[in-house]
């Protein structure tokens, strides 16, 4: 099974297309001792809120210290999530395998679950296997 590619999640793709570079850091970085105090307390806590309320814009200032706040369903968030989702997919690579069967994979697909009527069935063409 070769289901995390992780060679294309340190390839450098544009940003224009497939939003900021993710970098990736092992789950307990936080946990280690030699993990600067600073880097330790620097949260940040992200809060959505309607835009066009008070302090309330898609940018990097904080409104509080810790504290930005998010506009939800702007069009910057949904632009973000769709280069986020551009980004990520590519990151997922063949699970395998299927006897019996040409292709004989079935590539990873963590959004799967999010289109209607879908089976898990393998690809039946080559032009199928692995759409962008």
């Amino acid at each position: 099974m070769d289901c995390l590619q992780v060679n294309v999640m340190l390839k450098e793709l544009p940003e224009e297309e497939f939003g900021p570079r993710i970098n990736i850091r092992e789950y307990s970085f936080l946990e280690n001792p030699l993990l600067p105090k600073q880097v330790k307390e620097s949260w940040l806590d992200v809060q959505l809120c309607q835009e066009g309320t008070k302090g309330c814009h898609a940018s990097n200032d904080t409104s509080s210290p810790g504290t930005i706040r998010f506009p939800k369903h702007s069009n910057e968030e949904k632009t973000m999530d769709q280069k986020f989702r551009n980004r990520v997919k590519r990151y997922l690579g063949i699970w395998c395998c299927v006897d019996n069967h040409t292709p004989g994979h079935i590539y990873y697909d963590m959004y799967w679950d999010e289109k209607p009527g879908w089976k898990p069935l393998p690809p039946q063409t080559r032009e199928d296997d692995h759409p962008l």
